[in-house]
């Protein structure tokens, strides 16, 4: 398992949801949506903040964090044998725990991003429809 970062401990006291996911490309990212994103001028922030989860092999999550918690995944129990990797290959893949504190999951992916412009989940999308 690859050590993305010992002290992971990612916290954000806002509503995220799943805003998209490629299948094909592997990619999932959760968006807290603000104020500039259509349909959302009452959000409770003016800027987005994107979660992007890339090379994603396996996830478990739910429609809606708030907070939204991210750390190392310690326990394996629930992940193991979901992702039917190869010995050889699990070196490359990162096991994060997704809760809102009270609801645990888990995605399984080769790196993270954070962009708290809201830029990111914009570009990627945008990518993705050309």
């Amino acid at each position: 398992m690859r050590q993305l970062n010992a002290d992971l401990q990612l916290r954000f006291e806002r509503t995220f949801q799943p805003w998209m996911y490629t299948a094909s490309h592997r990619t999932l990212v959760l968006r807290s949506h603000g104020r500039a994103d259509p349909g959302h001028e009452s959000a409770e922030f003016a800027e987005a903040i994107d979660v992007m989860f890339v090379n994603v092999i396996a996830m478990s999550t739910r429609v809606r964090y708030r907070p939204l918690l991210i750390a190392a995944l310690s326990d394996l129990t629930e992940v193991e044998g979901f992702p039917e990797v190869p010995e050889r290959l699990r070196a490359g893949f990162v096991y994060l725990s997704v809760s809102d504190g009270t609801h645990d999951g888990f995605v399984v992916c080769g790196n993270l991003q954070v962009d708290t412009t809201g830029e990111l989940g914009l570009r990627w999308a945008a990518r993705i429809k050309s």
